[in-house]
C-alpha cells in the first residue's frame, strides 16, 4: 500500500493512506504509531492517529527531511512488527426493548431482526482505535449489507452499554451520552470505568465477538 509523506505546516508531519475504513489500513496505523514511539522526545512532541493517517508534531529542531526518511525506513520493516491483540467475546442483548433501532434497521433493509441479529454478531470485529469517549472502540468488519446512514438527528442520550451502527463501523457507548447512531442492542458488560486502575480493558487492535444473549441473562448481569 501506498502511503504519502508531507510537511503539515512548520512543526508537524502528515502520514497518509487512501481514505477508507480498512482492517489493513488500521494495522499499519497502529504498528507505524507504535513504532516511532522511540522517537520521542528526540524528534517528536505527540502523534495524533486516525482511521487514514497519522499526524506528527515535531520538536522545533527536528529536521523533517530527515524524520521522513526514518518513517518511511519504519513503514518499509513493517513486515517484521508484531503486535499482541486480545479476543474479547462480549455479551449482547438484541431483545427491542433495549435494541430501540433494531426494528426501523431491519424494515430499512429487508431483513428479518433475525437475520440482522446474524449479520451483525457473525463477524469478529477489529478494534480500530478509541474515541470520541472514553472507551468508545471503533470497530471495523461490519457486513457491507449492514451499512446504514447515521441518524439526521443525534440523540440528546442514550444507555451506557448500546451498541450501534453508524456508516459502515459499528461500536460500544461506555457511558450514557449522545448518540448519532442507530442502537441495535445492549451489553452488560462495563467498557470504561473510571474506578478501575486500568479503566478500558480493550485496546487498538484487539478483536471483539459479540455473543447474542436473551433479556433474562442481560438483566441477570
Amino acid at each position: 500500500m501506498t502511503i504519502g509523506y508531507q510537511h503539515f505546516g512548520e512543526k508537524a508531519i502528515l502520514l497518509s493512506w487512501p481514505e477508507r475504513i480498512c482492517q489493513k489500513t488500521s494495522l499499519e496505523v497502529y504498528q507505524i504509531n507504535q513504532s516511532i514511539q522511540p522517537l520521542i522526545p528526540e524528534f517528536i512532541r505527540e502523534t495524533v492517529t486516525a482511521y487514514c493517517s497519522i499526524t506528527i508534531y515535531t520538536q522545533t529542531k527536528t529536521n523533517k527531511t530527515r524524520l521522513i526518511n526514518k518513517l518511511q525506513t519504519i513503514y518499509n520493516s513493517l513486515e517484521n512488527t508484531s503486535i499482541e491483540s486480545t479476543l474479547w467475546k462480549v455479551p449482547v442483548c438484541y431483545d427491542t426493548s433495549l435494541a430501540i433501532d433494531l426494528p426501523y434497521l431491519a424494515k430499512l433493509k429487508g431483513f428479518s431482526i433475525e437475520k440482522v441479529i446474524e449479520l451483525h454478531s457473525k463477524p469478529t470485529y477489529q478494534v480500530d482505535f478509541l474515541g470520541f469517549l472514553p472507551g468508545f472502540p471503533y470497530l471495523s468488519g461490519l457486513n457491507p449489507l449492514l451499512h446504514t446512514p447515521r441518524l439526521p438527528t443525534p440523540r440528546p442520550q442514550v444507555a451506557k452499554g448500546s451498541i450501534a451502527i453508524g456508516g459502515g463501523q459499528t461500536g460500544v457507548y461506555p457511558i450514557k451520552s449522545p448518540a448519532g447512531w442507530h442502537i441495535i442492542a445492549r451489553t452488560p458488560m462495563q467498557f470504561f470505568d473510571v474506578n478501575n486502575p486500568n479503566p478500558c480493558f480493550i485496546k487498538p487492535m484487539d478483536q471483539i465477538k459479540f455473543i447474542p444473549i436473551t433479556l433474562k441473562e442481560f438483566n441477570h448481569d
